[in-house]
């Protein structure tokens, strides 16, 4: 009797092992996302120089500081420049007063003329005051060219890119002193190392600043390759966008569709560094080789290794992939 009782408890106490859970394989349509780094610049900075040999005396912006059409942005001066203006100034001061003279002159002959001052007189009067007020009129231009030389102003609504010139440095003509990035002439600049050209021709762009994520469109590629060997893709707002030049972020992009499977996450596999699901072919359990993609919900997407179909091992699939582990495992002396 007490043998029976015991063999009883033994036989309650010993789990029935049943068979593996399994599903098959589900065949999906997979939509990958394309993602890449990208930053906004200007597609044509302007550069601000100096017309003239002059000395910087006054910088009124900062880089990065947003500039209105037509503000003020840098002051000039300096010996040359200021020698110039005084010698433009006198010269508009003697023209001025020669045109004067030369008015005066052709009313004295008028009102002389016939009895005194003949027909040849008079035209050689109007000639010459003609003449002096062309010489005026020049003068009046040349210094108005010398002082709008003094002042460089933004031509357009603009971001300050960078100050190449401080105060109090003196600068030949043509040299740079500031950099703009005019607003509305700005594209995203995105790096992909994608095989082929992206085949969606709209995408998001996500600010690192934390930004609200803005709707772009693919204009084109550029011919030439970033110098580390990515390519060079031109997006544009789908609308207004309120970015400026320096932003940085991730723009991202639906990719061309393609069939894969997908299986619950819990059938996954790692060992080795490389991934594994365990399938089931007549109860014979076999580890395959599979490559996952990104996750759906509870599934994972395998985009290679796995055929639509294949029963796929779901439930303690770790464990039954190490089910021979105690037989293959030598402990150490």
């Amino acid at each position: 009797m007490f043998w029976w009782r015991a063999s009883l408890l033994l036989a309650l106490a010993t789990p029935v092992m049943a068979g593996p859970v399994t599903l098959p394989a589900r065949a999906v349509n997979y939509r990958p996302e394309n993602r890449a780094w990208a930053g906004v610049e200007a597609t044509a900075p302007l550069v601000l120089r100096a017309a003239t040999a002059a000395r910087i005396v006054r910088v009124r912006v900062t880089p990065g500081q947003a500039v209105a059409a037509g503000q003020v942005l840098a002051t000039l001066g300096g010996p040359q420049l200021d020698g110039e203006l005084a010698a433009a100034r006198a010269q508009l001061r003697a023209a001025q007063q020669a045109a004067a003279s030369a008015r005066r002159s052709v009313e004295s002959v008028r009102r002389t003329y016939p009895l005194t001052s003949n027909r040849e007189a008079l035209e050689a009067a109007q000639a010459a005051a003609s003449a002096a007020q062309s010489r005026w009129a020049a003068a009046r231009a040349s210094l108005a060219m010398l002082e709008a030389q003094r002042r460089l102003s933004s031509p357009a609504a603009a971001t300050v890119g960078s100050i190449a010139a401080a105060p109090g440095t003196d600068v030949q003509a043509g040299a740079p002193v500031l950099t703009l990035l005019p607003h509305g002439r700005l594209w995203l600049r995105a790096e992909w190392f994608g095989a082929t050209r992206p085949a969606a021709p709209v995408g998001r762009f996500m600010p690192s600043d934390g930004g609200p994520p803005i709707a772009v469109r693919l204009v084109a590629e550029l011919p030439a390759r970033a110098g580390n060997g990515a390519r060079v893709l031109n997006f544009a707002p789908v609308a207004a966008a309120g970015w400026q030049a320096g932003e940085t972020g991730e723009v991202s992009w639906p990719g061309a569709a393609q069939a894969a499977v997908a299986v619950p996450a819990s059938s996954l596999i790692l060992d080795a560094g490389k991934w594994y699901v365990l399938t089931d072919a007549g109860g014979q359990l076999a580890a395959q080789a599979v490559t996952p993609g990104p996750s759906q919900g509870n599934d994972v997407v395998v985009m290679a290794g796995l055929q639509p179909g294949v029963p796929v091992v779901v439930r303690d699939a770790y464990l039954l992939y190490h089910r021979h582990f105690a037989a293959q495992y030598t402990p150490p002396d």
